[in-house]
């Protein structure tokens, strides 16, 4: 019986040193990450096998996941993608780094842990039966040292963060939307995640027209400033039954209120916004004289000038909710083009937008940015605001995004 009580006071001793181990050597703040990267940061990504066509990298994994379970905006998010992975909890990872890269339709992991560590996530891989995270190796071919280098030159002057995410080339339709190989520095606190993402830039397009607005109105759904229309805004064309883009060839804003989802085509509900200059009520007028024979069909078209914005719509109450409005001045500058989101109100229009048959075979490319806005967004639905800025300079295009809780 005594033996048998020494026994157990033993055990208990080495779970009690253990879990002592475990807590003390789990860290509550992350590392960050730091450009440009140390040698054994890059040596860790030179792991990522060639076919990845997106990867991260994560110090101290642990910490960044309880920053991810802190923040409001990202908590309901992390916890049902927890829910759906089998992957070790953060005692058993430390102060780990963590590599994550997507190839095809799966996402693997690399952990490096310490002695101790290693044995029991080990074990627990055994136990879960699960290869979506490996310790070493994984015995593929892997990245490419000189590509590598190449992508990792375009971090050195990036902010430092918590996550440093790469998006190669084939990893087209996703988050950020500028050219690939693209990286991003994501920061996470306790209300916000900022994020900034740079890529080579493939030509170097027109600036934002100063003034064109007042900013952000408040009581819209998604207000948008550009240098140059987006391709994807010829398609609007369709659904306003005239050629409102000839009106943004050479920039603009716009601002939209609602969008009626129970049309076979979606109907905006938006107002255009132009700087009020002698050469854009020019280009209104003209506008105006070739859409004529479209108002006597019963289409109408509305304007305002305020003396320092023209304003369009095709309703009266547009114009008015924008000039009743309340606005938000910009906190992220941008020279190509700045977005302003409500992600409470536009993730349910968006989803709705996205199941829509006729815009999908009538405006294809409108259908297609709707259905992948509402992807990037979808998870941030619990946010307050989204801005975002997208600039070119020096041959490098460079976009910011700040999501507020």
């Amino acid at each position: 019986m005594k033996k048998l009580v020494i026994i157990v006071l033993v055990v208990a001793l080495l779970i009690g040193a253990l879990v002592v181990y475990f807590v003390v050597t789990t860290p509550k703040t992350s590392a960050g990450v730091h450009f440009p990267l140390s040698a054994e940061q890059r040596a860790l990504l030179a792991n990522v096998p060639a076919s990845a066509d997106a990867f991260a990298l994560i110090p101290t994994a642990a910490a960044l996941d309880a920053k991810l379970h802190a923040n409001a905006i990202t908590r309901d998010a992390i916890e049902k993608w927890a829910a759906n992975q089998q992957l070790p909890k953060p005692w058993m990872i430390g102060n780990a780094d963590l590599v994550v890269w997507h190839s095809g339709k799966r996402t693997r992991y690399l952990l490096r842990l310490d002695p101790v560590r290693a044995v029991i996530v080990r074990l627990y891989l055994m136990i879960s039966g699960d290869d979506a995270l490996v310790l070493g190796p994984t015995g593929e071919p892997t990245i490419n040292s000189a590509d590598l280098d190449r992508i990792l030159q375009l971090t050195n002057t990036l902010p430092p963060g918590d996550i440093l995410a790469v998006q190669q080339k084939g990893g087209r339709g996703v988050f950020p939307p500028i050219g690939r190989p693209a990286v991003t520095s994501a920061v996470v606190t306790a209300t916000e995640i900022n994020l900034t993402s740079r890529a080579v830039a493939e030509e170097t397009p027109m600036a934002i027209t100063a003034g064109a607005t007042r900013g952000y109105p408040k009581s819209a759904l998604l207000t948008a400033h550009f240098a140059q229309a987006p391709k994807a805004l010829d398609d609007l064309n369709r659904l306003v039954r005239s050629r409102i883009t000839t009106l943004l060839k050479e920039g603009g804003a716009i601002a939209l209120y609602e969008i009626e989802t129970d049309k076979l085509l979606p109907r905006p509900k938006e107002v255009i916004i132009l700087p009020a200059t002698d050469e854009k009520r020019a280009v209104l007028e003209k506008f105006i004289q070739d859409v004529a024979p479209t108002q006597a069909l019963g289409f109408r078209i509305e304007t305002a000038d305020t003396g320092q914005e023209l304003l369009v719509a095709f309703e009266r109450s547009s114009i008015d909710l924008y000039l009743e409005d309340a606005f938000e001045p910009p906190t992220l500058p941008g020279n190509v083009w700045t977005l302003h989101i409500d992600p409470k109100r536009t993730v349910p229009v968006l989803q709705q937008v996205a199941e829509s048959p006729g815009l999908r075979f009538a405006a294809p490319r409108l259908f297609r940015s709707a259905k992948e806005l509402s992807g990037w967004i979808r998870a941030l639905e619990g946010a307050q605001a989204i801005e975002a800025a997208d600039s070119v300079a020096g041959g490098v295009e460079e976009l910011k995004v700040k999501v507020r809780g």
